[in-house]
């Protein structure tokens, strides 16, 4: 597991300079939503970033200078926002040099005065990544979390306040500890998927997310839309829409990268082959599109991609060629 102590520090930077994603957005607002120690920190570092502004009205820039009226303002523990109205450009390159270079300086005394004064306030974050190999690994909560190759989550090393929040990144199996005083939480793209304890998946890849139940209950919100899904069912949506597809999940093959198995029950074809390129980091594609509807009831059980593609060719009489780093079904 990777701690990163600035990953919330980062966030909050792209908050105040509006270079946020949405995602993020939601993360930080989870973040303050959690625990008042939260907002407290937050208000400081929105002051330092005010006294930032307020370097970039001056003509030019002495650090020194500068650095020397933060540690004044330490020392004589004065954080008043200045209210004096003021106009400047973010297109001049010596507002931008400002305000970069009060900004790095400000964070300094903000980080030292926070850490030396009062540690209790700042929240650590921890990451867990899956590069090329499929990663389990615990939650502050004995929580179990499953991550597909490429895929990413982000939280506390405590979980705060009333709710036990995430952020992921990628597709990733949770199974939850109970815990109905203090709900979990996860954010991914403009979902927040809602539980008290139960098991379930999320594949969120590109601007796509399906969240499937495989046991309990969740409950799955956009900003205009919330559904409650229960054993069996599944959620779709995207980023260009706010709308929940609600349906039942008709096959296991979301279940692969845990159980090493690929579960057929009149599956189409396609979905088959979506999961083998995932799976073994091949391309193969249809050279007749008439093959990517078939039905196919098997179960694969960790064998070998070769071996897979035979059983595919002889089940429905089809070639099997490879061409140019593509594995081409016809």
């Amino acid at each position: 597991m990777k701690s990163s102590t600035q990953h919330m520090d980062d966030l909050l930077v792209k908050h105040l300079t509006g270079e946020a994603t949405e995602a993020e957005m939601l993360q930080v607002e989870q973040w303050l939503a959690d625990d008042e120690a939260n907002k407290h920190y937050f208000e400081h570092f929105k002051l330092i970033w005010e006294e930032s502004v307020q370097l970039a009205s001056v003509t030019a820039v002495d650090e020194h200078a500068a650095w020397q009226r933060f540690q004044n303002r330490v020392q004589e523990g004065s954080f008043e926002t200045q209210k004096t109205a003021r106009v400047w450009s973010m297109n001049a390159p010596l507002m931008r040099a400002a305000i970069v270079t009060g900004l790095i300086i400000g964070i300094a005394v903000l980080m030292y005065f926070l850490f030396q004064n009062n540690p209790g306030n700042v929240i650590r974050m921890a990451t867990i990544q899956a590069a090329d190999a499929v990663t389990a690994d615990s939650l502050p909560d004995g929580s179990i979390v499953t991550l597909n190759k490429h895929s990413q989550i982000s939280f506390p090393e405590k979980f705060p306040g009333k709710k036990r929040s995430l952020q992921l990144n990628g597709e990733a199996f949770f199974n939850v500890k109970p815990n109905k005083e203090k709900p979990f939480e996860v954010h991914t793209n403009n979902v927040t998927i809602t539980v008290v304890g139960t098991s379930f998946n999320v594949r969120s890849r590109g601007d796509t997310t399906e969240i499937i139940v495989e046991t309990g209950v969740v409950k799955v919100a956009t900003e205009k839309q919330t559904v409650v899904l229960t054993a069996g069912q599944k959620a779709l949506t995207s980023l260009n829409q706010t709308i929940l597809q609600k349906e039942a999940n008709t096959d296991q093959l979301y279940n692969y990268y845990r159980s090493k198995k690929f579960v057929c029950d009149e599956t189409p074809l396609w979905k088959l082959v979506e999961k083998l390129n995932e799976a073994y980091n091949v391309q193969i594609v249809f050279g007749n599109d008439a093959l990517a509807s078939l039905p196919l009831t098997t179960t694969f059980d960790n064998e070998p991609l070769d071996e897979i593609l035979n059983i595919i060719k002889s089940t429905f009489n089809i070639s099997v060629t490879k061409e140019k780093g593509k594995i081409i079904l016809r």
